[in-house]
């Protein structure tokens, strides 16, 4: 007998075998428990999810003569002939071949042909999408009204193509794609009837790069079998044409390094292997994804079981708003890539811009050394333990009348000899807050929110502190980020950060949300922050070593 892919060869026969859409099978046995067959199904979802199989063992089972309660025996002629492709009542039809309006003229003719006695006339529409608007009007009454005991069903992966006149004639399931835990268990079922040694990694890699299809996952494995035993994940690798996520990992260093070099230099040794700059990106980002997830989420990354504690410190160390500054630069420049006519060049341009990109843009530098040397500031005042004196000065005499006048914060006392001395006596209160405190203490305030509520936590990351206005404090949201902005606008979320900034800086304090474009500072408080940089600048470095231009 002719050799048969392993996708054609376990392609399932019954509805129990059917991996990973029971809400279908369970939906479609119930049905014919009941006898209550409907004229017209649509079977929408992802490329090798089940729908054709299913049609078929539909199809089967409504003809079967010898039925085993709702499955088909695989048996009786019916069955045989269907599995073949030889059914007189069972039709076949390719839409993507057969799309015209002349075509579906025929289909109506057929149609009207009365079937063999007791038997199901069955029409299996493949992409069905792919007619056009003049085939879809001409199916459109058969479709509604057909003779008894025919049942259209028809398939899609597009189904937002689909006109909704049709839509409302039949029955809709939707295939989902398959979990990647289902697919490894079949494969190891495969690999087991067959006797071959896999290793699990290789099967979990996959099952992952299937993209939730059985039948890739089934293709992807016999080519893999073309291997000598045991089969590992290098193997599956050399396969697909992939450089690993272990060499996504290596680049993943190298560019939260910024080294230049080692990046270019790891691109070109992929490349000297045999492997496309455009597939290497690819990977980059999938590896970065699941960064990604793994740091937004906290859960386990559904990386190769060799790389995951890898994966997990590194997403800990580089932090979700540099991993999201290099999804970014990697996602528009990936459109590009495609195009590039020097796609090695491309890439070599790519990551250098995202090491670049990786480090904080000119337009950030002010508040770069805002925030620093409000840290100093902050280091010198608490250093400061022990108040000082100041030289001994005359008192203040008010002229009108005769009274000396001393400041609240000065006090008098008198020696032996009655002279006065003035003295300096540090306060005990807290000073007052600004938002240079603030934006010092900022990442104090996201730990004590995270521990309060890490959603929370999450949507204000993507904030800023920008103003404080007597108990008002502005946060300003960037670009694309209008949906965190929304998130800490809720009242619980609101709630919480003010909680957190109260107990931080022992004042009750107001939020308010801004998105940067939409946000327009104060002109005079603008040029006090401005005067105000200026200053501590002088106070720290010297003024003879600061010169500020405009």
């Amino acid at each position: 007998m002719a050799y048969l892919a392993l996708y054609r060869e376990w392609r399932p026969k019954l509805f129990k075998d059917i991996v990973g859409q029971e809400h279908i099978t369970k939906t479609l046995m119930n049905a014919l428990k009941q006898d209550r067959i409907a004229h017209a199904y649509l079977f929408s979802g992802p490329r090798g999810t089940g729908k054709t199989t299913a049609a078929k063992i539909l199809a089967k089972t409504l003809n079967c003569e010898q039925r085993n309660g709702q499955e088909p025996c695989n048996h009786c002629s019916s069955c045989v002939s269907i599995d073949h492709g030889s059914a007189i009542e069972v039709f076949e039809i390719d839409a993507a071949s057969n799309r015209g309006i002349n075509e579906i003229r025929d289909l109506r003719e057929t149609i009207k042909l009365s079937s063999i006695q007791g038997k199901h006339k069955v029409y299996i529409i493949d992409e069905v999408h792919m007619l056009t608007t003049e085939a879809f009007n001409a199916l459109l009454k058969t479709l509604e009204e057909p003779p008894p005991q025919v049942v259209f069903i028809l398939a899609t992966t597009e189904v937002q193509k689909i006109p909704l006149t049709i839509l409302s004639r039949v029955q809709r399931f939707e295939f989902h794609r398959i979990p990647v835990i289902d697919i490894q268990k079949r494969l190891a079922d495969v690999c087991s009837s067959l006797k071959r040694q896999v290793d699990s990694g290789a099967l979990t890699v996959i099952a992952q790069k299937s993209e939730g299809g059985l039948r890739d996952a089934l293709s992807i494995l016999d080519q893999c079998l073309l291997q000598d035993d045991p089969i590992g994940v290098e193997e599956v690798y050399l396969v697909l044409g992939m450089v690993g996520e272990t060499y996504s990992s290596q680049l993943i260093d190298t560019i939260s390094s910024s080294d230049y070099s080692e990046c270019l230099g790891l691109l070109s040794e992929g490349i000297q292997q045999g492997r496309d700059p455009r597939q290497i990106i690819r990977e980059l980002l999938d590896y970065l994804r699941q960064m990604l997830l793994t740091v937004a989420t906290g859960e386990t990354p559904a990386a190769a079981p060799h790389i995951q504690d890898r994966l997990i410190g590194q997403s800990r160390q580089i932090g979700i708003s540099r991993i999201l500054r290099w999804i970014t630069i990697l996602l528009q420049g990936e459109g590009q890539l495609k195009y590039a006519s020097n796609a090695r060049l491309a890439a070599e341009l790519l990551l250098v811009q995202t090491i670049h990109g990786s480090q904080p843009a000119n337009t950030n530098d002010q508040e770069e050394i805002l925030r620093r040397l409000s840290v100093l500031e902050q280091q010198i005042q608490d250093a400061a333990a022990v108040p000082k004196k100041v030289p001994e000065s005359k008192p203040l005499i008010s002229a009108k009348t005769g009274r000396t006048n001393i400041p609240n914060n000065i006090v008098k006392t008198v020696n032996s000899k009655d002279d006065i001395r003035l003295e300096n006596i540090a306060s005990e209160n807290k000073p007052d807050i600004s938002i240079e405190v603030i934006q010092a203490r900022w990442n104090e305030v996201m730990e004590q929110v995270k521990k309060r509520k890490k959603s929370t936590q999450a949507f204000l990351m993507e904030g800023k502190p920008a103003q404080l206005k007597g108990n008002t404090l502005t946060i300003l949201f960037r670009e694309g980020c209008s949906f965190h902005k929304d998130k800490v606008n809720q009242a619980e979320n609101r709630q919480t950060v003010e909680e957190v900034l109260k107990q931080l800086f022992g004042t009750s304090l107001t939020l308010q949300n801004f998105m940067e474009n939409e946000f327009e500072p104060n002109p005079e408080t603008q040029n006090l922050e401005e005067q105000d940089l200026i200053n501590k600048t002088k106070d720290i470095f010297g003024a003879d070593l600061v010169v500020v231009r405009d």
